[in-house]
């Protein structure tokens, strides 16, 4: 059986296990109802492309989903959820108040502007409410978030090098970065299994100096970006003027921090002037208090949860099970979705998979490696 075939038929086994799974999913509906007007389903995406093809020969496509795909997620999601807006899930956990039906949230990371072009006009013609992270350093700023500069210069380097895996744990030992905990965290079979092997266990500062190196070794991280777009200067975040009309179109702005740091490898003073200062910037500029926050890849513990408490938030969402029990709703559980997150052997959406996936009847989408301890 060759590499390809063998791919097809994991992914029709996939799909035949989703189908079984929702048909005695139906079976106990019922019962299950209850739990699910409980817990809320809150769902985060990054980055909605016209084209998902084209954009994934670039960019990270584990970050993307397709225009098409993205309302074939919310058409899904309104046949068994009623959709509000962070604040209602809020104030009904903080007031201790069940939903009467189940309710789910849409919710968007990092703040890039084709959110605005192509997600945000649909849901404001659907009425459909939802919410935006921002990472508040990159605002009117023709700069690239950090995961996308290191997953490019990473993706050039498994191009350009026989062994990368070697080479990058020679390049880290150069520059006395700690490499035993990334290469223990990661397979690093593939660039974005390296940048998330990487990302959860480096400071920024270390983060930056392997980028510096690696551009050094393999060239500038955007040679190859799309057509139009200047090399080292990319307008893919979301300006002040689309963040004020977003908002009075009914979408909540909350903090992604001021960098997209992953906080529980940063200083206590670093997390207090992530966490702070982007409220403080956002709040300035709307005119509101910003009450909600979403964790840099999921990424926390118990420090960084009591300097969001300290800092005011009210609620901050994580991407996985795990909870703080004297914070909870400084823990709620998202569920991160993209493009392959609901597709069949032929790249088709799938209703049967994408059911299993927002009925937490799928398992992989339970499964976490994240960092919650010290």
């Amino acid at each position: 059986m060759s590499p390809k075939q063998a791919d097809r038929w994991r992914w029709h086994v996939r799909v035949a296990l989703a189908s079984a799974i929702a048909g005695a999913w139906r079976l106990e509906q019922q019962a299950r109802k209850a739990r699910e007007q409980r817990r809320p389903l809150i769902l985060g995406y990054h980055r909605v492309v016209a084209d998902f093809s084209a954009a994934s020969q670039i960019e990270n496509a584990s970050m993307l989903i397709s225009q098409e795909m993205f309302q074939r997620h919310v058409e899904s999601i309104g046949k068994s959820f009623r959709f509000v807006s962070l604040d209602d899930i809020g104030d009904r956990l903080s007031s201790g108040t069940p939903f009467n039906d189940p309710v789910a949230a849409i919710t968007f990371d990092d703040g890039y502007r084709d959110v605005y072009e192509n997600a945000f006009p649909y849901l404001r013609r659907q009425g459909i409410p939802a919410a935006m992270f921002v990472v508040t350093d990159l605002i009117d700023r023709p700069r690239w978030q950090t995961h996308d500069k290191l997953y490019y210069l990473v993706d050039k380097a498994f191009t350009s090098w026989s062994d990368p895996r070697h080479r990058l744990f020679e390049l880290m030992t150069d520059l006395r970065i700690s490499a035993a905990p990334v290469f223990r965290r990661g397979s690093f079979a593939s660039p974005l299994a390296a940048v998330s092997a990487l990302l959860p266990v480096l400071p920024q500062a270390d983060v930056h100096r392997l980028m510096t190196a690696l551009e050094t070794h393999v060239g500038p991280a955007f040679a190859q970006t799309a057509a139009g777009r200047p090399d080292d200067e990319a307008n893919i975040s979301l300006t002040w003027p689309m963040i004020h009309e977003m908002r009075r179109g009914g979408v909540t702005i909350g903090s992604h921090t001021r960098s997209h740091v992953c906080l529980p490898t940063e200083t206590p003073d670093a997390i207090k002037d992530e966490v702070e200062g982007s409220k403080r910037v956002l709040e300035a500029e709307l005119g509101e208090t910003i009450d909600h926050f979403a964790y840099p890849g999921g990424e926390f513990t118990p420090a960084v949860v009591h300097a969001l408490h300290e800092a005011g938030y009210r609620y901050a969402y994580t991407a996985c099970p795990h909870g703080d029990a004297d914070h909870p709703e400084l823990t709620l559980e998202r569920l991160l979705l993209w493009e392959g997150s609901s597709i069949n052997a032929d790249g088709e959406f799938s209703p049967a998979v994408f059911n299993c996936q927002i009925h937490d009847l799928w398992p992989p989408a339970r499964r976490c490696d994240r960092t919650h301890q010290v």
